[in-house]
């Protein structure tokens, strides 16, 4: 078996061993990405709704996948970003809440600020703890601004009280977007398509990032309604959960992440950062996207519903922390 030593050995070595001819840290990176031999070409890039940013149709989540697989070894950590940006991927998305993500990011994005879309989260619901999240996530990322700044894991039982969160923590939110700390806000969630309907009615966020996986969840309520009212409100909508299921099961994840990527409406997908052999995977779909006829979205989605019967996803467990966006 694998150790974790081992595994990380192996990822040194495929991202930085080609530094030991001499060659710089940056020439190594672009060698990297440019010896993918399945990839044709940058990966595509689509526009934000009304943000009005281009950006990657893959987006990097840099959460639980990508702290457990590089949290002790920042080389390794900051060298798969400088890969992933020479692969055309600028739409990363960290938390607040995601432990160390921000900081090991910070120095990458430090260099490469103008060609990055970054996207963080707070689960503050009040003005004053919105503000405080805000300026710590600066702090750390050593940014001045933050392009998406998402409500975190907007919840029916807990987030009733819509009214009481528009004065508090979406205020706070309109507030820095005007004064430009954040380009845009958003809200993001996974326990229904009514607590989310409901906050882009009652908040208007530039963006949503919600769970497109192939089952069509909610009664397909995320894909037929949810989506439409993106659409009629000109709001970027970011994909997650899009390939959990090839974990329990058979079906090849880049069709579940083509399934994603070719809903109407959809920008972009963020999947988990787990190691080189999969970003490379993942770019090569994203790359001069073909996108699933009508057929194949039906044969996949029936498929998954055979092969999960009875299986209920694990963001419906009332314990499920939000930290892996796969």
């Amino acid at each position: 078996m694998e150790t974790g030593n081992t595994r990380r050995d192996f990822l040194r070595r495929g991202l930085l061993g080609i530094l030991a001819g001499g060659i710089s840290s940056g020439d190594a990176v672009a060698a990297s990405a440019s010896s993918v031999s399945n990839r044709k070409g940058p990966v595509d890039r689509r526009r934000l709704g009304r943000i009005g940013a281009d950006v990657s149709i893959l987006g990097l989540g840099l959460g639980g996948s990508y702290m457990r697989a590089f949290d002790d070894d920042l080389d390794a950590a900051h060298s798969v970003l400088e890969v992933a940006l020479n692969f055309g991927i600028n739409y990363w998305d960290t938390a607040r809440s995601y432990g160390p993500s921000e900081g090991m990011i910070a120095a990458v994005l430090a260099r490469h600020r103008n060609r990055v879309f970054l996207a963080s989260k707070t689960d503050a619901r009040g003005y004053d703890g919105f503000k405080r999240d805000l300026d710590r996530s600066l702090q750390v990322l050593r940014t001045d601004y933050i392009d998406l700044y998402h409500l975190h894991d907007m919840q029916p039982r807990k987030d009733r009280d819509l009214r009481a969160i528009e004065k508090g923590a979406i205020r706070a939110a309109r507030e820095a977007r005007d004064q430009k700390v954040i380009r845009a806000f958003g809200v993001t969630g996974h326990s229904g398509a009514g607590i989310l309907i409901d906050c882009m009615k009652q908040f208007d966020p530039d963006a949503v990032l919600t769970i497109f996986p192939c089952t069509r969840p909610d009664r397909g309520r995320y894909e037929d309604e949810l989506l439409p009212l993106a659409h009629q409100r000109n709001m970027g909508v970011i994909a997650m959960k899009t390939i959990r299921y090839a974990r329990e099961t058979d079906l090849p994840s880049r069709e579940l992440l083509r399934y994603s990527l070719s809903l109407p409406g959809v920008t972009t997908a963020i999947v988990g950062l787990d190691s080189l052999s999969h970003l490379q995977e993942n770019a090569a779909v994203a790359s001069n996207f073909e996108p699933l006829n009508d057929a194949r979205r039906t044969e996949l989605r029936e498929s998954s519903q055979r092969l999960l019967a009875g299986q209920p996803p694990p963001w419906e467990n009332p314990a499920y922390v939000d930290g892996c966006v796969a």
